[in-house]
């Protein structure tokens, strides 16, 4: 998940909640969905970066299918962190980086660039979706493609309310998520209040507050970024299925290069 120049105190607090707030996730499944991608599409790839990567999980889950040369990045230090945390103690090979995705170095080039978990939904408006386009067309090498998925107007009319959620970590931070889609404006907002608790869990240490902005995009919209970024689509799938997606599907994952 992205934290960028723009909105650096996201994801400060969220980072120690964020693997029980994404627990219902199927790492495994995403990895092989995105590996059946990419040997669809291009099956000679090797060099992978992933942007906006989180705590790292899905990343951990690719290298277990020991097909890839892998540089996961995100541009929260928090997140970092404890993704580099998880690596060490998996013997991992995995090369972590920070990251802006709206500034990629181009020192590398990379085979794949994925960005999933709705991650661009977070850059709020198509001028900077192209931005970001356009940043990762200069680091694609020849014949490379770039995965990245989105979520349409109609998942978060379906599913917002779905999305309130609370728990307890195992390090003793309780946490409460509130989810509210504003479909006159389109943006999709996750309020998260976050208390450390003591050890006997009866006192609150420390209490915070981060409010998350997604913009929810139509597939035409997407398409038209991805054209004006120089970026040709070789497939647009519904969730994650090799099934062609539509203007009422909820979840895209379009391949680009």
């Amino acid at each position: 998940m992205p934290l960028t120049k723009g909105n650096q105190e996201i994801y400060t607090h969220l980072a120690v909640i964020y693997d029980d707030v994404m627990r219902e996730i199927d790492y495994d499944d995403w990895a092989d969905y995105i590996d059946a991608v990419i040997q669809k599409h291009h099956p000679d790839a090797q060099r992978m970066l992933e942007l906006a990567c989180g705590t790292g999980s899905l990343a951990l889950s690719m290298e277990e299918l020991d097909c890839y040369d892998i540089t996961a990045s995100d541009f929260s230090e928090h997140m970092l962190e404890i993704a580099r945390t998880k690596a060490q103690f998996r013997g991992s090979s995995i090369v972590w980086k920070r990251i802006d995705f709206f500034d990629i170095p181009d020192s590398d080039t990379y085979d794949v660039i994925i960005m999933l978990f709705d991650s661009i939904n977070y850059v709020r408006d198509v001028k900077s979706v192209q931005q970001v386009f356009e940043q990762v067309k200069g680091v694609l090498s020849k014949d490379g493609i770039f995965i990245v998925d989105f979520t349409t107007p109609q998942h978060s009319a379906k599913h917002a309310d779905l999305m309130n959620d609370q728990g307890i970590t195992p390090d003793n931070y309780r946490f409460v998520r509130i989810s509210n889609y504003l479909e006159a404006e389109g943006n999709h907002y996750n309020e998260f209040i976050i208390e450390k608790l003591s050890d006997d869990k009866q006192t609150v240490l420390e209490r915070t507050r981060e409010v998350h902005v997604q913009k929810t995009f139509t597939l035409a919209e997407i398409r038209q970024v991805a054209a004006t970024a120089g970026l040709l689509e070789v497939a647009a799938y519904d969730d994650l299925d090799l099934v062609e997606a539509t203007d009422q599907s909820d979840r895209i994952t379009l391949v680009l290069k």
